[in-house]
């Protein structure tokens, strides 16, 4: 007989950790689009502008976070012992981090958005600070921090992009639509590769942790630790796919029509069609936050499985062989030339 697996997460603990992956995800996608991905504001930038302004309401997200990890007195891992101290660095960075959005919503500065963007990266980071140092111990720890880190870069990303995009479709078109586009095109490029690097981070450390938690592919259908997994893995293959056309389709007709002086084209592709494709995305990014309270204990666990192997040379060879080859594989995906890339651009 299957084993039981825990409790399914109420209303109030799905609502508090998708608050508190919101917390974590959406200021890191205005610092680093403020920081890295936009035109400064001094030279005219359109989006950085547009993103300061979603600061305020960001701060007040990531306030009204800490103060719930507080009132909560914050678990997490690490064991008793340490359980005090995490919660503590954690409510610490976002604090600091909402007190940063504030001042960068007051005035304009990229460095004070990258700091922003690093302080949170950070505090997403400390619920997996090591403090058994085998090697199954680390692997677990430094996994699930990457595994973190990539979908808040992607998801937060995603959410505040889609944002300032829906923010110019209410304020109505830009005043100086070249410079509109510029900008854009710049921030869509530039999130491509990123979003790229965080698929690849993700792959590798699904593998490794999808591996310890799911015995077979049968799980994947007869535990409810698989079928919530199952349900994640349709939605993030979902975003892979759209990522993948904005890439190798979007991207380069926006590109091509650029080159061929099609300037309203590329305004219409650039500024009003690729954020409506980018919200879709932002919605199923959400969706992801949705399920990832579910995935509680393990399918193995459920299907009275034993447990994975301990990480060992074995294990860590292929995973450096995975690295590799999903390293060649993205590598190969933005080197192939699109058919048709260079052909007249049609937006009617």
């Amino acid at each position: 007989m299957a084993g039981a697996g825990p409790p399914a997460p109420s209303l109030v603990d799905i609502g508090t950790e998708v608050l508190q992956w919101l917390a974590l995800s959406v200021p890191l996608g205005v610092g680093m689009t403020i920081a890295a991905l936009a035109m400064p504001e001094e030279r005219g930038g359109v989006v950085a502008k547009r993103v300061r302004t979603l600061a305020l309401p960001a701060a007040v997200l990531v306030l009204v976070t800490a103060l719930v990890k507080v009132l909560a007195a914050g678990g997490g891992r690490g064991g008793a012992a340490h359980a005090g101290l995490l919660a503590a660095l954690q409510i610490g960075g976002l604090v600091l981090a909402g007190v940063g959005l504030v001042l960068v919503w007051r005035r304009p500065s990229r460095p004070l958005a990258g700091g922003i963007a690093i302080v949170t990266l950070l505090a997403a980071f400390v619920p997996n600070l090591p403090f058994s140092f085998t090697l199954n111990g680390l692997a677990h720890n430094l996994l699930t921090a990457a595994h973190v880190l990539g979908m808040q870069v992607w998801v937060g990303g995603l959410i505040v992009l889609a944002l300032a995009g829906l923010l110019g479709r209410i304020r109505g078109p830009e005043a100086e639509t070249s410079r509109a586009t510029e900008d854009w095109m710049q921030v869509w490029e530039r999130f491509a590769i990123a979003a790229m690097c965080s698929v690849g981070v993700l792959i590798v450390s699904g593998t490794w942790l999808a591996w310890t938690h799911v015995g077979t592919v049968g799980q994947l259908f007869t535990t409810p630790y698989g079928r919530h997994l199952a349900l994640k893995l349709v939605l993030v293959l979902a975003l892979v796919l759209a990522g993948a056309y904005n890439m190798r389709v979007l991207i380069p007709k926006i590109a091509a029509a650029r080159r061929q002086g099609e300037d309203r084209s590329t305004f219409r592709l650039a500024v009003e069609h690729f954020p409506a494709v980018v919200l879709g995305e932002a919605v199923v990014g959400f969706a992801i936050l949705v399920v990832v309270p579910f995935l509680r204990g393990s399918a193995r666990t459920e299907a009275d499985w034993p447990g994975a192997r301990p990480f060992d040379l074995t294990v860590l060879g292929s995973g450096i062989a995975l690295v590799a080859l999903v390293a060649f594989a993205l590598w190969a995906g933005t080197r192939t030339p699109v058919a048709g890339a260079e052909k007249p651009v049609r937006t009617d």
